[in-house]
């Protein structure tokens, strides 16, 4: 007789851990590539966390407590901060967004004219620091002493300057002006991976223009709409540049300042880490919305496009678009660089732009070999090149690992990366500092940890929308078919998602050029970038040789992306 009883509790529950575990080794490639990233990522990211969080929690002797918290609720000016940081936030993303998506569709859908003009004038907006964009806009709309205001009070006679960047709503404008990019490359990339005939198809069975967007265009861009409006959030938070400048001359705080006078001399680290813990739990506040609203797979498509889209037609409407098109590429761009050029030129601040008044003496002095610019464009070109291709290679892999994979904890990825990216910069470089002093303190080396760190957001966003959008059936069916985990990546994955991965390259590299906040922090000497020398220069009063330095980090920003659009080939930045 032969007895038939129920299976063990026990094995019932190991199975599925016996299962990932064959199916583990079994891939070698896999477990040795998600594992080394994985690896590289709590080294990079939690590694220095782990010290900030120790030092929140300890006093000045070392011990353990909570007094450091109390603290930093009574700090004078704390409250103030945390609300005007709050207020600038839900501004800077409001405007990024309102600006970014219908650009976005205009250039991904329409038959407005100037597509490439725009991207190029977003990719210009972006690369453009946000330290010398401040200068730029200063030039041109200090309420007493900018050129625009001149320009209007000689053409009414009026006293009261027309434009005041010097205020809260004049830092909400300029950080918007530099973010929104990341709004519109994110969402021209999800366009790019939609076809079009599944809105055709709702117009042709009488959908309208507008019904169409929301219920058709919009859902399936929602990841990349979420996605990028969560990177200008947390953009916005640990923005420190333009934030130091204005405040200090309007009279207010952020909390990235705040942050910075609590490292300034006599320096108060503790209490300085510790006031990156409300950015934690707004990091983690934001992670947890985007993945409620996002839960679904209602925005996923079998494939990418099949075939070349027709751009919708405009007719009436066209006009008003291209006004849209032109006022925003002028406001965003032409007139920044238009500023720092004429800056660049000048013999000195102040004095009337005309014809005796502009030399080439300050880019002449760049190719002076005792400049010491020259170094810093090395280290900071080295060091662009060497995060961009870091976070794309790590992002893909940790985007893959979340979306297509069932490692246990993969959710923990998502949240280790993001918060990394919600702390001010000037915070997270202590703690890079503090982690790694000991081994690589002076190096390019621990520059390159701290960007790769911050950045890595960036890749690991837009190349998870691309993933979202496309469904695992095609890679599930390269594998039916024989080929291993590494080929179905390279040959079906990667080409699905290039053109985001090409974008957050471009994004990287321009934010890796001119980072400023954690390599004032931690380059020395030898280690210099074009960033540290620009606000050496600013702050010596040399602002025409910092703006003509500005003007180059532009120049080579472009450059490379115009050589990786030509790389990537048919990419969301590619325009009909």
């Amino acid at each position: 007789m032969i007895l038939v009883g129920r299976a063990p509790a026990t094995v019932s529950l190991l199975a599925p851990l016996r299962f990932r575990l064959r199916s583990a080794v079994s891939q070698p490639i896999r477990l040795v590539v998600v594992g080394g990233a994985i690896a590289v990522l709590l080294a990079i990211v939690a590694y220095p966390l782990a010290y900030l969080l120790k030092f929140s929690l300890t006093d000045p002797s070392g011990r353990a407590s909570l007094a450091t918290l109390r603290e930093l609720v009574a700090e004078p000016g704390m409250t103030d901060a945390v609300l005007n940081s709050t207020l600038l936030v839900l501004c800077v993303t409001a405007a990024a967004l309102a600006l970014g998506v219908p650009l976005a569709w205009l250039v991904a859908r329409t038959d407005v004219p100037g597509k490439a003009i725009v991207a190029g004038a977003a990719g210009v907006a972006f690369v453009i620091p946000t330290f010398v964009t401040v200068i730029a806009w200063m030039f041109l709309a200090a309420p007493n002493s900018g050129y625009l205001n001149k320009l209007v009070r000689a053409a009414t006679g009026s006293r009261a300057p027309a434009f005041d960047v010097v205020s809260f709503s004049g830092l909400v404008f300029m950080e918007a002006v530099h973010l929104y990019p990341l709004v519109f490359f994110a969402v021209t990339a999800a366009l790019a991976n939609v076809d079009a005939s599944n809105e055709q198809a709702a117009q042709v069975l009488g959908a309208g223009r507008l019904r169409t967007l929301r219920t058709i265009t919009l859902p399936l861009v929602l990841p990349a709409v979420l996605a990028s409006a969560i990177l200008v959030m947390l953009d916005t938070l640990s923005s420190f540049g333009a934030p130091a400048v204005i405040g200090t001359m309007a009279n207010f705080q952020v909390l990235t300042t705040k942050v910075y006078d609590l490292v300034a001399y006599p320096p108060r680290l503790n209490l300085a880490a510790a006031t990156a813990m409300p950015i934690v739990a707004f990091t983690l506040l934001c992670l947890g919305a985007q993945r409620l609203l996002i839960g679904r797979d209602d925005y996923r498509t079998l494939t990418g496009k099949a075939v070349r889209d027709e751009p919708v037609r405009l007719g009436r409407w066209r006009p008003l678009a291209t006004v849209f098109v032109a006022a925003a590429v002028l406001v965003t761009a032409v007139l920044p660089v238009a500023a720092l050029a004429l800056l660049s030129t000048l013999r000195a601040f102040g004095l009337p732009v005309k014809a005796s008044n502009l030399v080439l003496d300050h880019y002449r002095t760049m190719l002076d070999p005792s400049f010491p610019g020259l170094g810093a464009m090395q280290n900071s070109l080295i060091l662009a090149l060497a995060t961009a291709t870091v976070c794309v290679t790590l992002g893909t892999i940790c985007a893959w690992v979340v979306e297509r994979s069932r490692l246990f904890g993969r959710g923990a990825i998502t949240t280790l990366i993001m918060i990394a990216y919600g702390f001010p910069s000037i915070a997270f470089g202590l703690g890079i500092m503090l982690g790694y002093v000991g081994a690589f303190y002076g190096t390019l080396t621990i520059l390159l940890i701290a960007y790769a760190a911050k950045q890595l957001p960036v890749a690991y966003v837009m190349i998870r929308s691309g993933l979202k959008q496309i469904t695992a059936d095609l890679e599930e069916a390269a594998r039916i078919s024989g080929a291993s985990w590494l080929r179905t990546l390279l040959d079906i994955t990667l080409p699905l998602v290039k053109g985001a991965a090409g974008i957050a390259w471009i994004l990287i590299f321009s934010l890796s050029l001119r980072e400023l906040s954690m390599s004032v922090l931690l380059s020395q000497t030898d280690t210099q970038v074009m960033s540290t020398i620009i606000v050496q220069f600013i702050q010596d009063g040399a602002v025409e040789p910092a703006a003509a330095l500005s003007i180059v980090v532009v120049a080579v920003s472009l450059a490379v992306l115009l050589v990786v659009w030509r790389f990537t080939g048919r990419s969301a930045t590619e325009f009909h």
